[in-house]
């Protein structure tokens, strides 16, 4: 028994020792940009990256776990040995490749190797012409040398470790309890999330959290879940595409209606509320007696009547609010660092004038790769779960709101530097709704009337500091709710979300906007009142633009909405069939909007 665990544990920190050592491997390939961080930086790569390591690992133990487990029921054991020698030198093989593709292309491409170079199988001649005969040599001796010498050390340690003679069915349930715990580390643990890129960020530095990434675990994850975006949503030419999808752009030095801020420098708070739809706001139509604060506070501040989320989810919602990016049907940008890493963010242009710039969640950033996505966001403070004691935790996602939004008054209160940006994401207004407090028997409106409770008593003691005068507050979701449960996922009801500008640094509240607009248009809005420059965030749209066309877009699984003041268009590609139609012209304009958004997310 002894002797086959021992054989299992021996692959696995194998595998572990052989991923750590590829980092240095990699900074010294990159030497230009390695050699501007310490040692201790270095080091770190491994730190944040380690888990991921562990990750793969079990990946490529688990085929040897299944040959040991075989093994129990045989004495061949010579037989099981050599196969395990096999796969392992498959693996190995693979795992090279991928490794000096990855050191030679990232100088190119700027980011951990994915599954883009499959996107040019297609073209191998044209694939081949952007290396040189060097270039290829150079990788061809790189591979030859990794892999020999990775061979000769697994092979020399085999004989040493790798060892095991006759039956052993004592040996089955020990080695399915090491395979279980294989999993957890193949899994990233026990929490929530699972294992994804965004864990390995930790620096101000993009260089540096891909340094921490595993390439194989990288190249494979990419393998299994991307698509290639521009063979999505193809409805029409790309000429007519594009130039159905010109009138929806923001206009070229268009100028705002009207101006909102008493100063362009105003101190900026995000609360970005989880999951709390127009339906559940009494002003807005919805249920009475849920959120009494947030209709106390609506009947004040800047209120956006006709405003829609751009999708059915956090990570999908939170890239449409911070980079005015339309969300997709099929997928989330989010989970693609290599994607978002260069995307036009408002914190980032925020910061590019001197605002200090924090994050407050209450849950476990690493969830679809957000840390990643905050990281290159700019923040330079991200508050999360880790930062909260037991007895502030919920019993599944994290800190109670309460505690987290204590926290976001404690930092203002200790802030030196001005002006700042903060952003807040309010959890517990999620499934399971579990709450500290019962109001309501129906748990989603409960949670809601928590988070609505939590938000009355924040800004209430907002107002009584001093910097209230100087203050611009936006409070939005990060989409609606499906409230009640027959809402279907496609219909306008379903998008419908409150938008509330507050603070002392606006010149005239209460006031309502009737405007058509959307998650999206928030980011060209904002920096347009603040008199900063928005071209780089190419789909949204200024809501007071004089010539900009006013409309909303959404997406839900496999399908898109399109709202403006001709009326709503419904897409299910699914069925091939529009849901809601009021106007033709409007639905060619959605499926271009849509078909474009795809060609841009292929391209970056």
């Amino acid at each position: 028994m002894k002797s086959r665990l021992k054989s299992l544990l021996f692959v696995y920190l194998f595998w572990v020792v052989l991923f750590i050592l590829q980092k240095p491997i990699f900074l010294l390939f990159h030497w230009n940009s390695a050699c501007r961080h310490s040692f201790g930086e270095w080091l770190l790569t491994n730190v944040h990256g380690f888990s991921m390591d562990l990750s793969m690992a079990g990946y490529f133990t688990l085929p040897i776990l299944v040959v040991l487990l075989v093994s129990c029921f045989f004495s061949k054991d010579r037989l099981f040995g050599n196969v395990t020698k096999v796969l392992t030198i498959i693996f190995l093989s693979f795992g090279m490749l991928v490794l000096v593709s990855d050191l030679f292309l990232y100088k190119y491409w700027g980011f951990r190797l994915d599954a883009t170079p499959l996107f040019y199988l297609s073209s191998p001649k044209d694939a081949a012409a952007s290396g040189t005969a060097k270039e290829y040599l150079s990788a061809l001796l790189l591979f030859t040398l990794f892999l020999g010498g990775s061979m000769y050390a697994y092979l020399k340690l085999h004989k040493r470790f790798f060892s095991f003679s006759g039956k052993a069915y004592v040996a089955l349930l020990p080695l399915l309890l090491l395979g279980g715990v294989m999993f957890i580390a193949i899994r990233g643990g026990v929490g929530v999330s699972t294992m994804n890129a965004g864990r390995c960020y930790f620096s101000k530095d993009i260089f540096l959290n891909h340094a921490a990434i595993n390439p194989t675990w990288n190249f494979i994850s990419a393998c299994f879940s991307s698509k290639r975006f521009d063979d999505q949503y193809r409805f029409m030419p790309d000429e007519e595409a594009h130039e159905r999808l010109l009138p929806l752009l923001p206009v070229e030095g268009d100028s705002t209606t009207i101006r909102l801020l008493r100063n362009t420098r105003p101190d900026v708070i995000f609360i970005i509320m989880e999951g709390i739809g127009s339906n559940v706001i009494e002003t807005l139509g919805g249920e009475k007696g849920v959120a009494p604060n947030l209709n106390r506070l609506m009947e004040e501040g800047v209120l956006f009547t006709r405003f829609y989320a751009n999708s059915f989810r956090t990570d999908r919602g939170l890239v449409s609010i911070l980079s005015g990016y339309p969300a997709q049907p099929t997928s989330s940008v989010m989970k693609y660092p290599a994607k978002t890493q260069n995307m036009a963010k408002i914190p980032l242009s925020l910061k590019q004038v001197g605002y200090d710039l924090a994050f407050f969640y209450g849950g476990d950033d690493n969830f679809t790769n957000l840390h990643s996505y905050l990281v290159t966001s700019g923040f330079e403070k991200i508050i999360t779960e880790k930062d909260f004691g037991h007895s502030e935790m919920s019993t599944k996602w994290g800190a109670y709101d309460h505690v987290v939004l204590k926290r976001l008054l404690k930092d203002i209160d200790e802030e030196t530097q001005r002006p700042f940006f903060k952003a807040i994401l309010t959890l517990n207004s999620h499934e399971p709704f579990d709450v500290p407090m019962r109001r309501l028997e129906e748990p989603y409106l409960n949670s809601v009337a928590y988070t609505d409770s939590c938000l009355g008593a924040f800004v209430d003691q907002l107002r009584q500091r001093e910097l209230w005068n100087n203050l611009l507050l936006v409070i939005l979701p990060d989409h609606a709710y499906r409230y009640p449960a027959d809402l279907s996922s496609s219909c306008v009801a379903r998008h419908e979300i409150p938008m509330l500008w507050l603070g002392g640094a606006l010149k005239q509240q209460p006031m309502r906007v009737d405007t058509v607009c959307s998650q999206m248009d928030l980011a060209r809005t904002l920096l347009s009142q603040m008199d900063l420059p928005a071209d780089d965030f190419i789909f949204s749209k200024d809501i007071f633009g004089q010539r900009t066309h006013k409309f909303a877009y959404y997406a839900f699984p496999d399908g898109f909405g399109m709202i403006d003041h001709r009326g709503v268009a419904i897409f299910d590609n699914a069925s091939g069939a529009p849901q809601e139609c009021d106007n033709d012209t409007l639905l060619l304009a959605g499926k271009a909007f849509l078909q474009c958004l795809y060609d841009d997310l292929a391209k970056r």
